[in-house]
């Protein structure tokens, strides 16, 4: 299963901060995204297994960990 973190105010878009999906078989993130009605222009960086990875070329796996978060604002 792959397992799925929304941080900060990306949990707004879903029922549970972390979230398990079975998946057949592995999904761009961005169709994910889409799938669960999260807007991917609020996630600004995309964390796969522990590694910074592009959100545009990011494949989700049926073993993968990904962690969400949203553009970081502040000074």
């Amino acid at each position: 299963m792959a397992k799925i973190v929304f941080n900060l105010t990306l949990r707004n878009y879903v029922p549970e901060k972390e979230m398990e999906y079975d998946l057949k078989e592995p999904i761009p993130l961005l169709a994910f995204l889409e799938s669960q009605q999260v807007p991917a222009e609020e996630v600004g960086l995309v964390v796969r297994n522990g590694r910074w990875e592009a959100k545009s070329k990011c494949i989700i796996y049926p073993d993968d960990t990904i962690e969400l978060f949203p553009y970081l604002q502040g000074g």
